[in-house]
C-alpha cells in the first residue's frame, strides 16, 4: 500500500490480523486489584470521593464489582470512572506477518475496505503494540488513567469484524519526532475516521467540565 504525502510516496506493509475472541463486553467488571474505595483515593478519581460515598455499600467491593452494579441500576456515575471508550464492546486479536517488520517501530494505520480509518505511532514494537495492547484490552486499560487509544481502535475493529477486510499496514521509522511529523501529515492530509471521531469527542468531552 502506498501513501502520498508532499509528491512522495510512501510504502507501507499490510499486517494480517487473527481473531481469537469476539464479543468482550463489560470488560470494565473484571478490574479487581483495588476497592471502589481504594481507586478514590487516587489522583484522577478523588473528585469522584463525595459521590461514591453517596453509595457506601459499594466503597469495600472490588471496583469493576462496583461499578457494573451502578451501571445494571442506570447509574451512569460509572461511566466518570472509565475512559471515553471504556465501555464498549472489544475483540482479542494476534498480527502475523513479516517478524523482522514487526520488531521494528514506526508508523502504522487501520485499513477497513481499502479505506484509511486510523494512523497512529508506535514508540515501541509494532508486534508489541498489536499483540499487547491493542489487540488485547485489559481491565483496568478501560478506566480513566488506561489508554482510551487503544480501546477506541480496537472496539472499532472488532465493529467491522468479521464482515469487512480489516488489517494493519505499517511503515518502520526510528526517530519519534519524524514519526509524529509523518503520522500528523497523514491526518492532516486524508482525515481518517477514527482520527477525527476521537480528536472531536476529546474536545467535547473537555470544553463540557
Amino acid at each position: 500500500m502506498f501513501i502520498q504525502i508532499n509528491e512522495e510516496e510512501i510504502e507501507f506493509t499490510e499486517v494480517e490480523i487473527s481473531v481469537l475472541e469476539q464479543g468482550i463486553a463489560d470488560l470494565f467488571e473484571r478490574f479487581d486489584k483495588r476497592t471502589l474505595g481504594e481507586l478514590t483515593e487516587q489522583k484522577k478519581y478523588e473528585h469522584l470521593k463525595d459521590l461514591i460515598n453517596e453509595h457506601s455499600h459499594l466503597v469495600d467491593m472490588p471496583a469493576g464489582a462496583a461499578l457494573k452494579v451502578l451501571k445494571n441500576e442506570g447509574n451512569y456515575l460509572y461511566r466518570q470512572f472509565l475512559n471515553n471508550y471504556g465501555d464498549l464492546v472489544y475483540s482479542r486479536f494476534v498480527v502475523s506477518g513479516d517478524e523482522e517488520l514487526l520488531k521494528q517501530r514506526g508508523v502504522y494505520t487501520v485499513i477497513a475496505n481499502n479505506e484509511l480509518k486510523f494512523c497512529g505511532v508506535c514508540a515501541r514494537t509494532f508486534k508489541e503494540r498489536f499483540n499487547q495492547h491493542i489487540g488485547n484490552i485489559y481491565a483496568k486499560g478501560c478506566y480513566r488513567d488506561g489508554t482510551s487509544t487503544h480501546c477506541h481502535v480496537n472496539a472499532k475493529i472488532t465493529q467491522l469484524l468479521p464482515a469487512s477486510d480489516v488489517h494493519f499496514a505499517i511503515y518502520p521509522m526510528e526517530n519519534e519526532k519524524a514519526m509524529n511529523k509523518l503520522k500528523n501529515a497523514i491526518v492532516k492530509r486524508f482525515e481518517p475516521e477514527w482520527n477525527i471521531r476521537s480528536n472531536r469527542e476529546v474536545f467535547e468531552l473537555t470544553s463540557s467540565l
